[in-house]
């Protein structure tokens, strides 16, 4: 039995309500942080910079220039929200876009696509079974169901699972192609050219419908320049962690639960909650939906609904592209016929509604936002699906997308040369692109603390009274706009990861920059056992905290043998290194995690 099964009774979340009152004092919080900012960076720069080390206190002057201009992108993208009332679902045509004059209205057709490549045969039959239970009403609305299969797994391979028989199990189709060109894509693309739904919902192979999902979609694509509908990735088998109480039972019998009855409210005290850092519940519930407003949420792939008019559309103008891309290096070369060849390539060029990259969902929503397409980010849990069970699962994730984005970044479609974008949406796909560039300035932060135990070198002249007067407002106001902004969602595990991901993402901006081919990891859905420790993803992190503690210790003797240079500076650089473990401990607590699904005894 597949280990989510003992999750199934769980419900999804409730989405959070805004409030016109709470983003009035957002926005109110959010001017002030920004001017309160802008005279603390002033004032470092005039007064509290260390010009006797300017090789040491310049970069951490420009770390932190670089984390606020995202602090002011964060402020921009939240500002305001755009939640539509949900619509009545569609019946016909007509009701979704303007018909041609020879055109007659007929019923919606909607096609389901499955896109599947190596998962187990239960994982995908399940979602199978769920989209079967879609619920329409209206009979003469066509659902038809896909299975694309991307791994072969037809029946000519007598030791894989046999896919194909599964389709004609349930009655559904059933499309395999020959090659893997441009991964989850190309694979939709396949399938796209041998259907004709108006609508598509695209799932993944784990991503298991809720009846309902269609009645609850549709009816947006009244708005007749809808491109998509993203509904938000419910992971509903994250660990939800155990008491510490029952965690210090289950690690030390008997004596654990003396010590935890000792410890006040440790029956409270939740620990192991979503280890890896994969809800994705922010992202969804705030970041994508605060987006709306600005017309700037990307699809996400996986539980969104598409509309083929955009996508055709799309294809068609992207295929132009690539044609006379290649007829003007082919009249360059001289010596051939330009209209035999360019009558070839509209018969061989491949159709591409889906644009093939390795982030193709995010790389598909730019280009269709820079034709002025509309997108939609709906509140509610229309789905549920399995996250990463292993940190190397998830740092394989993690890594793709990074890759994915910065790969767009770094290509002529990025989207802040976009004309066709304005700038509200290019604030909102810079803040992406910038989420992704911060290991360049959180290396510094993790860094000077461990400098400065070494070193005794201060990068600021002193921190005195006029140093706390002005970063304790800046860093108050900060914590105030990150509360107010993500107002009913728990954002410390996403802030945790945020930080101890910066090895991943700059190992991915290594790759991107020196043009290293990006390989298409597809996560995986079941669960093996680890053994032993993740000390791949996790050695960066465990040194730096060893030598920082080795430094501490350094310190600490200074101070016992009263010749330490300076307390106030001994002072700051030790909070900082709490906090920096504070955030980087459960990412090397998960390299130790070990896959435990008993529901009286969760891992902790």
């Amino acid at each position: 039995m597949q280990y989510y099964k003992r999750f199934e009774s769980r419900t999804p979340y409730i989405p959070v309500k805004f409030s016109l009152t709470r983003d009035v004092f957002f926005d109110v919080i959010g001017v002030v942080f920004i001017f309160i900012g802008l005279d603390y960076l002033i004032w470092r720069w005039n007064y509290s910079i260390n010009w006797d080390i300017p090789v040491i206190s310049l970069p951490l002057f420009i770390a932190e220039v670089l984390s606020f201009i995202g602090s002011i992108l964060t402020v921009i993208n939240y500002w305001g929200h755009k939640d539509v009332k949900k619509k009545k679902f569609v019946r016909f045509l007509g009701e979704i876009k303007d018909l041609e004059e020879d055109e007659e209205d007929r019923p919606l057709k909607i096609d389901v696509f499955i896109a599947s490549y190596n998962e187990e045969l239960e994982i995908v039959e399940d979602t199978i079974k769920d989209a079967t239970q879609l619920k329409y009403p209206f009979d003469d609305v066509s659902i038809k169901i896909h299975l694309l299969d991307d791994g072969r797994r037809d029946g000519r391979d007598p030791e894989k699972e046999n896919f194909k028989e599964l389709a004609e199990k349930y009655d559904i189709n059933y499309f395999v192609r020959e090659d893997n060109v441009g991964f989850k894509a190309g694979n939709m693309n396949n399938a796209y050219v041998q259907t004709d739904g108006d609508l598509i919902v695209v799932l993944d192979a784990d991503t298991r419908v809720f009846p309902n999902f269609l009645k609850n979609t549709t009816g947006y694509f009244r708005n007749k320049n809808l491109a998509w509908v993203q509904t938000p990735q419910w992971f509903y088998d994250i660990p939800q962690g155990v008491s510490l109480r029952k965690c210090l039972s289950k690690k030390i019998p008997v004596v654990g639960n003396i010590i935890g009855r000792l410890i006040p409210k440790s029956d409270k005290w939740i620990v192991g909650k979503n280890i890896f850092g994969t809800d994705p519940r922010l992202f969804y519930d705030i970041i994508l939906r605060r987006r709306n407003a600005a017309n700037a949420g990307f699809s996400c792939g996986a539980g969104s609904v598409q509309r083929r008019d955009a996508l055709e559309k799309l294809g068609i103008k992207e295929r132009e592209e690539r044609i006379q891309s290649k007829l003007k290096e082919a009249s360059k070369k001289g010596n051939i016929d330009l209209v035999s060849y360019e009558q070839e390539l509209h018969k061989t060029e491949p159709f591409r509604p889906f644009a093939h990259h390795i982030s193709e969902d995010i790389f598909t929503s730019i280009l269709l936002h820079n034709e002025g397409w509309e997108s939609y980010q709906h509140p509610d849990v229309e789905c549920k699906m399995l996250s990463p069970q292993t940190l190397d699962d998830t740092v394989k994730q993690s890594k793709r997308y990074a890759e994915g984005t910065l790969d767009i970044a770094f290509s002529k479609h990025n989207p802040l040369f976009k004309k066709g974008l304005d700038w509200r949406q290019k604030a909102a796909y810079l803040e992406t692109i910038w989420s992704y560039l911060s290991p360049f300035w959180l290396a510094i932060f993790m860094l000077y603390p461990t400098y400065f135990f070494f070193t005794l070198q201060a990068p600021l002249k002193a921190f005195n009274f006029d140093f706390f007067l002005r970063i304790v407002p800046f860093l108050l106001l900060n914590v105030a706009i990150a509360a107010i902004g993500n107002w009913g969602v728990s954002t410390k595990r996403s802030e945790q990861y945020y930080m101890a991901g910066i090895w991943v993402k700059f190992m991915a901006f290594l790759n991107v920059v020196f043009g290293k081919k990006i390989k298409f990891n597809v996560t995986k859905k079941s669960v093996t056992k680890r053994t032993n420790p993740s000390f791949k993803h996790i050695w960066p992190h465990l040194t730096w905290v060893i030598v920082t503690l080795i430094g501490f210790s350094y310190n600490i003797y200074l101070v016992s043998t009263n010749n330490h240079p300076s307390y106030s500076a001994l002072f700051a650089n030790t909070y900082w290194m709490i906090f920096n473990f504070y955030q980087i401990i459960p990412f090397i607590r998960a390299g130790f995690w070990k896959n435990d699904y008993d529901v009286k005894t969760a891992n902790c």
